[in-house]
């Protein structure tokens, strides 16, 4: 990880003289100062710590998170970072505990009307495999994504929006057990992966107003990624979509798009597939909030194998009064296993049935103070019942934030 050090030096170098740059040049327009510190400490009991089949033993936690969120802001350009470190102890297991750094920064100027320059770095834990929770510790690794774009967007009298350009980022991450990709795109284990790869695309994105609070939208992107160590992992992935968004209709908001796309894999599989996702959104005056949604995608693990993602979630929230609101989450999803699909054997394929509930409560004790109790279910019932698990989780939280 020794490149990660390097690139957040670097990055805080650009931000630097970007903020500098700018100040020159915004001397006599007022600029805006914000920070906001906060701290998060969480009481954690599990009844299966390391999503085991069968269960494992529980164990209680304590899960401490200090942050610091600042910045500049100013007409032409903006300058942020949110600092702040995840550690996690058990009372049991000690090789459970983890403690994982939160730093992040960007940066944003304005070079011309409607183009801007924007980069940034995030030095933060990424989730390993797909539809495990992403708060798990033993799903969780420190990585690091340093990422740039060149965007352009124009406005026009008639509701038309256009908006496109480039990208391109280097991610680096520790190192795991992972299977990769071989010949064919059978999977191949390897105990010590580093998923290190470069990535650059573009994007386009129109736009166009039907009445005041509906319009129509069309969307592609192309993007190749380059992994160091694993060739057959490296990939190109096209997509375009088309949607409909309506906002504030008598309380609803909908957004709904589909369309498709192309996994076009350097060991020479190329990937059709249908793209679609949905979400609606509703609020009743008497404090009751509803939102479903959903999406059908393709997707990538770190280690480069491919997936389809079919996933679903429903929310019900209930406000009562202004400080306290209790919220029921339904959620599944379907994980299907692409990178076997031409072995000889259908049936090795191994796929993955994720689904659970979560009920929260949280009260406003005061303005900087957020006390919260939740209890969530998850269940994995997959093809392959070595990795089947059922976990059932509490937790106690405290919030402060300035």
């Amino acid at each position: 990880m020794s490149v990660l050090r390097s690139i957040a030096f670097g990055l805080a170098g650009a931000a630097t003289a970007l903020l500098a740059t700018s100040a020159v040049a915004e001397e006599a327009v007022e600029r805006r100062v914000w920070w906001h510190p906060s701290l998060q400490l969480q009481g954690v009991a599990d009844d299966n710590a390391f999503l085991e089949d069968g269960g494992s033993a529980g164990d209680v936690g304590f899960w401490l998170t200090p942050r610091l969120e600042l910045g500049v802001r100013a007409p032409s350009y903006e300058v942020g970072a949110d600092l702040g470190v995840d550690v996690r102890r058990h009372s049991q297991h000690q090789d459970y505990d983890e403690t994982f750094a939160r730093v992040s920064g960007f940066g944003e100027i304005g070079l011309l009307p409607g183009l801007s320059l924007r980069v940034s770095d995030a030095f933060v834990p990424q989730p390993v495999r797909l539809g495990l929770p992403d708060d798990q510790p033993s799903n969780l690794l420190q990585s690091n994504r340093l990422e740039g774009s060149l965007r352009y967007w124009r406005a026009g009298p008639d509701g038309r929006e256009i908006a496109f350009g480039v990208k391109g980022a280097r991610f680096d991450s520790e190192s795991f057990a992972a299977l990769v990709p071989g010949p064919g795109g059978a999977p191949l284990p390897d105990p010590d992966f580093d998923a290190d790869f470069w990535e650059g695309g573009g994007f386009l994105e129109l736009q166009s107003a039907l009445t005041r609070r509906a319009s129509v939208y069309l969307a592609g992107t192309a993007r190749y990624r380059t992994f160091d160590e694993s060739p057959q992992s490296d990939l190109g992935e096209y997509t375009a979509i088309a949607g409909l968004r309506m906002q504030r209709l008598r309380g609803l908001q909908l957004d709904v798009a589909g369309g498709g796309g192309v996994l076009d894999f350097r060991s020479g599989r190329s990937v059709p597939r249908f793209l679609g996702r949905f979400d609606l959104g509703y609020r009743h005056r008497s404090g009751w909030r509803l939102g479903v949604g959903g999406q059908h995608r393709f997707t990538a693990d770190l280690a480069g194998n491919d997936f389809i993602d079919t996933t679903g979630r429903l929310t019900l929230e209930r406000y009562f009064g202004t400080r306290t609101a209790a919220t029921l989450t339904l959620f599944a999803s379907y994980l299907q296993d692409e990178s076997q699909a031409l072995q000889s054997d259908p049936l090795a394929r191994r796929n993955n049935f994720f689904g659970g509930v979560e009920l929260a409560l949280r009260r406003q004790l005061a303005r900087q103070l957020q006390i919260g109790l939740a209890y969530r279910y998850w269940e994995n019932a997959g093809s392959f019942g070595a990795d089947d698990f059922q976990q059932n989780r509490g937790m106690l939280t405290l919030i402060y934030r300035e």
